[in-house]
């Protein structure tokens, strides 16, 4: 058994630049093809749809240029830059559909994103990992550090959120609160991030089964100039999305909570998904779960507050960070099951599996509004 997944491991590595050339000539045949339909006469769904795929490759071609950095860096610093990278598309997504008045879908993105990476980004690393390797073992220091800050910093993006809809005072300065709570969390990132890339400096990565962590075959020249390629394909579709989303959402008969929450959510996760999976392929569920619940974290500590202080600068006027009922009752409820899924340090198929059928769940609960 060990002798033929070193066979398989060996025939997938004689393949990988085979695949990332296939998958470098279909990002750039998607851009072209995104662009010729931007500026020809082409009904606003093909044109939603081509540079939503567009995106998408782009985003993967991030996540698999990232996921080089693999065994150059430790799991904690792995995931921080994960995120911070991977939020990339969603930032340039937002920025743009903020100023085409797109605040609706901005705002569930927001909520998407975090519950792409608890749910849909674990439940796929636990549910493949495991099928693989069995129980999975994840670091328990780290993950309780994660599991706290998770909610935490959830609680302190909702409450504000909860306070408003509940009709207290605070209902009739919704500007200055969500930039109270913008600021705070910055503050909150900022301090965290020596804390969070060197708590495990001295720390050996957690591996499970026969999968191990190798290290990334690219240059760092390579990796640096992928990742900067990809971004700036991605600013400029980001823009096509953006111009083109309202009248396709319209005739495809959808809404825009619902695009926002799984849509744009998980096209902009996709960088951070396709590494998480792969990691966890490899019986590297402890660097998985560090990417996807980093993930979750910079939402809430970077995302949430930067789209909330460009608003204005952009000319997008204020955005709030007053989101609706149910979905801060989703964002309540993935929290949990993550926090409760990750409490022993241990996870298999089977959890994977509870968490993507969750994320089915909310997915049929927004899908008419």
């Amino acid at each position: 058994m060990i002798v033929q997944m070193r066979n398989s491991q060996t025939a997938g590595r004689r393949l990988g630049p085979l695949v990332d050339l296939l998958l470098w000539c279909a990002t750039l045949l998607a851009a072209l093809l995104a662009a010729l339909a931007e500026y020809a006469e082409v009904s606003p769904i093909l044109r939603f749809l081509g540079t939503l795929g567009a995106i998408t490759l782009a985003s993967v071609v991030l996540g698999r240029s990232i996921d080089q950095l693999g065994g150059r860096m430790r799991p904690a610093a792995i995931g921080t830059f994960q995120a911070v990278v991977g939020n990339l598309p969603e930032l340039i997504i937002g920025i743009f559909a903020l100023r085409a008045g797109l605040t609706a879908v901005v705002q569930a993105a927001l909520i998407g994103s975090v519950l792409n990476m608890l749910l849909l980004g674990n439940g796929l690393a636990f549910l493949a990992g495991g099928l693989r390797h069995g129980s999975m073992t994840i670091d328990g220091g780290r993950a309780q550090v994660s599991r706290v800050m998770l909610v935490l910093l959830m609680s302190t993006l909702i409450t504000p959120a909860i306070a408003v809809n509940l009709g207290t005072p605070a209902a009739r300065h919704t500007n200055t609160v969500s930039y109270v709570v913008a600021v705070a969390l910055l503050a909150v990132f900022v301090v965290s991030l020596p804390f969070r890339l060197g708590k495990d400096a001295d720390a050996p990565p957690v591996h499970n089964g026969t999968g191990e962590a190798r290290p990334g075959t690219w240059p760092l020249r390579r990796v640096l100039a992928l990742t900067t390629v990809a971004g700036l394909l991605i600013a400029v579709e980001a823009d096509w999305l953006t111009g083109t989303l309202s009248p396709a959402v319209e005739a495809m008969g959808l809404n825009d909570a619902f695009v926002g929450l799984f849509l744009v959510a998980t096209v902009g996760n996709l960088s951070q998904l396709v590494p998480a999976v792969q990691l966890s392929l490899r019986g590297d569920a402890d660097t998985a779960a560090a990417i996807t619940m980093e993930g979750a974290l910079q939402v809430a500590l970077l995302l949430a507050p930067v789209l909330t202080l460009l608003a204005p600068l952009v000319g997008a006027g204020a955005f709030t960070l007053i989101f609706p009922p149910l979905q801060i009752v989703a964002v309540i409820v993935a929290a949990l099951l993550v926090v409760f899924v990750t409490i022993d340090s241990k996870v298999n198929h089977l959890e994977g599996l509870t968490l993507f059928v969750l994320y089915i769940v909310l997915a049929s609960l927004f899908w008419w509004g």
